[in-house]
């Protein structure tokens, strides 16, 4: 479920942009004052035919009796906006607008909210809220690739073979003499592929301090489970930058919306956390 607070007088008719993908469990307030209220036929249309609960909210742009107020919509605006972050009525709230002003408001949510499950964020259009984040990518993460070019690898006919041709592959020779191979392996160590779920449980679980599974959880959550916290934990220390935290996180939830709302909240700090996770981490 989503809540969209439209900023009309800010991007007028081009916000609804994308109106036709809301579902019946959305909710999409207009916000807008005497000073621009157009509206088309073609916009009545649209929403007529919105899935989504549409609600029209005219505010005022100043006090009784009183000179009009600078950025008035927007105060309302912000204002109902908290109303709905503190009744937790929404897992992702959206506000449709291209004032950067907005943007003072997701980045106090981000920094002294951090219990807080819903996204928050400020949006040129409806149809933005449906792309996926900038730095996701298709490519797979280089740790993956790895493995599978070390897969292609080992292509002798026996263990040894096989293990000779990684060595002579990768060895650095000295000037004058040769590098021995070892000519005899347990065959169980290339009876299958490898996988890169069975190589990580041969090795030690990292240690994190106190302070840096304490930060995750509470970004995280108060409902997050240990074995969550760990995981994310793990994902931060293993990625070199957003796309592939945002690709392992994919892999781990296995839910997108949930994915999404975990990048975006560990996003602005994943510099931060990533720095914290090495620079304290034991053993």
């Amino acid at each position: 479920m989503a809540i969209y607070l439209v900023d009309y007088e800010n991007v007028y008719i081009e916000g609804l942009t994308g109106i036709e993908q809301l579902t019946e469990e959305d909710t999409l307030h207009i916000f807008y004052t005497q000073n621009r209220c157009g509206l088309t036929f073609g916009l009545y249309r649209q929403l007529i035919a919105c899935k989504a609960k549409v609600e029209l909210d005219e505010v005022s742009v100043s006090v009784k009796n009183g000179d009009p107020v600078k950025n008035a919509l927007d105060i309302q605006l912000m204002m109902f906006a908290g109303f709905l972050i503190g009744s937790k009525s929404t897992e992702a709230l959206y506000i449709v607008s291209k004032d950067k002003d907005f943007l003072l408001g997701t980045d106090f949510y981000r920094n002294y909210i951090p219990d807080a499950e819903a996204v928050f964020q400020v949006i040129p259009s409806i149809a933005a809220s449906m792309e996926p984040p900038e730095e996701e990518s298709e490519n797979p993460p280089a740790y993956d690739a790895f493995l599978t070019s070390l897969q292609e690898q080992i292509t002798g006919e026996t263990p040894e073979e096989s293990f000779a041709m990684l060595c002579n592959r990768y060895a650095v020779p000295a000037e004058e003499e040769e590098l021995p191979v070892p000519m005899a392996m347990p065959e169980e160590m290339f009876s299958a592929p490898l996988q890169a779920q069975e190589i990580a449980q041969d090795l030690p679980a990292p240690i994190f301090t106190v302070q840096y599974s304490n930060t995750v959880r509470n970004l995280l959550g108060k409902n997050a489970d240990e074995e969550a916290v760990s995981r994310v934990c793990e994902i931060i220390y293993t990625s070199d930058d957003l796309v592939s935290f945002n690709n392992a996180l994919a892999r781990y939830y296995r839910d997108g919306q949930r994915t999404k709302q975990v990048y975006h909240k560990f996003k602005p700090k994943f510099e931060n956390l990533r720095h914290l996770s090495r620079v304290v981490r034991k053993g």
